[in-house]
This record gives C-alpha cells, sequence and structure tokens, in this order.
C-alpha cells in the first residue's frame, strides 16, 4: 500500500494541479490579511493581528478541505482510464489495498497542500511579532489534518462507486456541510419542524470540520481544547477506511 501511496504522490507532486491550487489558497489569504475593515470583534477591530489570525486560520482550514476534494477527485477513476490495472491484480495486488495506497495519496498530497497553506500563515505571524503562536502551530496543523483527511477519504471512498460529477457534487456538499456545521446546527434550532428534524439527522453523521479547526486554533491560543469533537473526527476518518475496504470496483 505505501508503495502505491508513494507512488501516486510523486506523480501528484509532478503535475501542477497542486501547485495551482495551492497558490490560490496563498492568494485568498493575502487578499485577507490585506485587506481593511471596520468590523470589530471581541471590542478590537478585524484586522488587528489576532483576529486576523483567527480569520486566517478559518481559511486555511476551509481552504484545505476543498483542496481535498479538488485533488483527490480523479486519483481513482484516472488509474482505471489508463486501461492497465490488470498490471495491478497479476501482482496479487488486491482492490482494498490498490484503493487503500490511491486514498493514502490524496490524503498526504492535501496535507502538504495545507502545510504549505500553514506555512504561510506562519509568515504572517512572524511578520506581525506573534512567535509565541509558532510552537503551537505543528500540533494544530495535526488538528486540522483530522478534517482534511476526512474530506479527501469521503471522496476517495465515493469515487471508487460513482462517476466523477456525482463525486464531485456529493464531495463539496459533504465538505461545505462540514465546514458550515455550526451555521446549519445554528439554523436547525431556528427552524424547527419537519426541516429542523431533517437538519439534526444530517448533522448527526455530518462530521464538525470546523469544530475540529476550532480546537486547532484554541490550541494556538491556549485555550481549552474540547477533545470530544477531535475523537469523533478521528472517528470518521476510521468509518471512511472501512469503505474504502468494502467497495469494489466492477471495472477491476
Amino acid at each position: 500500500m505505501w508503495v502505491i501511496a508513494k507512488n501516486a504522490l510523486r506523480e501528484r507532486i509532478r503535475r501542477k494541479e497542486l501547485y495551482i491550487v495551492v497558490a490560490v489558497g496563498i492568494l485568498i489569504l493575502l487578499l485577507y490579511s490585506s485587506g481593511t475593515a471596520t468590523i470589530t470583534m471581541n471590542g478590537e477591530p478585524i484586522t488587528s493581528v489576532d483576529n486576523m489570525i483567527v480569520v486566517m486560520h478559518t481559511m486555511v482550514a476551509a481552504v484545505g478541505c476543498l483542496l481535498a476534494v479538488v485533488l483527490g477527485i480523479r486519483t481513482i477513476p484516472n488509474e482505471y482510464e489508463r486501461k492497465d490495472s490488470h498490471l495491478v491484480w497479476v501482482r496479487g495486488i488486491s482492490q482494498p489495498v490498490y484503493h487503500g495506497g490511491l486514498a493514502l495519496a490524496n490524503m498526504l498530497s492535501a496535507m502538504l497542500a495545507t502545510g504549505i497553506l500553514y506555512l504561510a500563515l506562519a509568515v504572517y505571524i512572524v511578520a506581525n511579532g506573534r512567535t509565541d503562536y509558532l510552537v503551537r502551530m505543528l500540533p494544530a496543523f495535526l488538528i486540522v489534518c483530522i478534517a482534511v483527511a476526512t474530506a479527501s477519504l469521503f471522496i476517495s471512498v465515493l469515487s471508487i462507486i460513482l462517476p466523477v460529477a456525482a463525486v464531485g457534487i456529493l464531495g463539496i456538499l459533504f465538505t461545505l456541510g462540514g465546514i458550515l456545521h455550526g451555521i446549519l446546527d445554528l439554523y436547525k434550532n431556528v427552524a424547527g419542524g419537519v426541516a429542523g428534524a431533517l437538519l439534526k439527522g444530517l448533522l448527526f453523521v455530518l462530521p464538525d470540520m470546523n469544530g475540529i479547526q476550532q480546537q486547532a486554533r484554541r490550541l494556538m491560543a491556549q485555550e481549552s481544547v474540547d477533545v470530544h469533537l477531535i475523537l469523533t473526527g478521528l472517528l470518521a476518518i476510521y468509518v471512511l477506511s472501512v469503505g474504502i475496504m468494502v467497495f469494489r470496483r466492477r471495472e477491476a
């Protein structure tokens, strides 16, 4: 599995799409960091360093999850479109191992892209003299990677059994739902009735990617962390990993 993942990751790094999507993400961060606004947060202008770190960290996590969808949507389908998958089967490699290696490559490439965005955030932090954040950025990054890996695994599982177009639509909806989990939860309480019940059921199975991101940000700020949300994210990764092992592709 590791050999398959390593080869797929090398191929991904050689292609331009990884660098293009990361460049777009960094551009978004630059636009946020250079903007001016009169809105306040906790009694301070939103453009103050502490508030901008909160905003930019949220953006890094959200963009990282969306990058996981973009980078992973075609990995498994592309392998089968080459019509040489029989070369894998004759070596005694099973579908779960093959798909697992490709899914692992998806996760690693998405984490790499998110790591580059984190470096851009680190540059902003150092440039503004808040080096006290740096020592806590690595564990915070690992927490954010839980949300990124969840989005990546979901895309990988869907791409085994569904067409690319359907995978893209469902992947974006799944990821946006996770990013906007808190807003949807608020709307659920306001809506009530059938809509509220449906949203309650949806939010029960939808990983709270925003909540995971918030725990990473709270760790950076030396605030209390809700370990339950982190464990729930790890549980989602485990459940999706089972899907990689269970689902098969007919073309094989």
